[in-house]
């Protein structure tokens, strides 16, 4: 269990890293956290562990995202949204941490900065932030993805 929550607060924190080095964000919480797994035996070890953490409560072809049912503690405050993904050659990031900020503001400041890509799912929108330098991604969604799955966190 250790493994799964050390890498979820690397992730945490290596996002929040990142988003406090190219926003003015710094106190936006984390909503949701997403592992980007490296290959088929660390997905399969990773959905062992978390699915004694918590329920399903998405699945997508990427893999399975999951309430938990006590939060992690992290540095960006509590979590319980977190998701497995499956291993995919375009991403060879760790993973990403979703923050939740203002976003009419966020993409009003940010639309116009080489850093951000946005994102345009069915339900929802997303800034995504990468750097070089770092081996996760930040994001911040129109809709956090507890509203988006019609789930109230605390």
């Amino acid at each position: 269990m250790d493994n799964l929550i050390s890498t979820i607060n690397y992730i945490v924190s290596r996002s929040s890293k990142l988003k406090n080095k190219f926003t003015d964000a710094s106190s936006a919480p984390v909503e949701f956290a997403c592992i980007f797994c490296q290959n088929e035996k660390e997905y399969n070890k990773f959905t062992s562990k978390i699915g004694k953490l918590g329920k399903i409560v998405e699945e997508t072809p990427s893999g399975f995202t999951y309430l938990l049912d006590t939060p992690i503690k992290t540095i960006a405050g509590p979590l319980r949204l977190v998701k497995i993904r499956k291993h995919d050659t375009k991403f060879s990031q760790k993973g990403d941490a979703d923050f939740n900020a203002n976003y009419k503001d966020f993409k009003k400041n940010y639309q116009n900065n080489s850093k951000f890509e946005l994102i345009k799912k069915e339900t929802f929108e997303m800034f995504r932030l990468s750097d070089p330098d770092f081996d996760v991604m930040a994001c911040f969604s129109n809709i956090p993805k507890s509203k988006n799955l019609g789930i109230k966190l605390f």
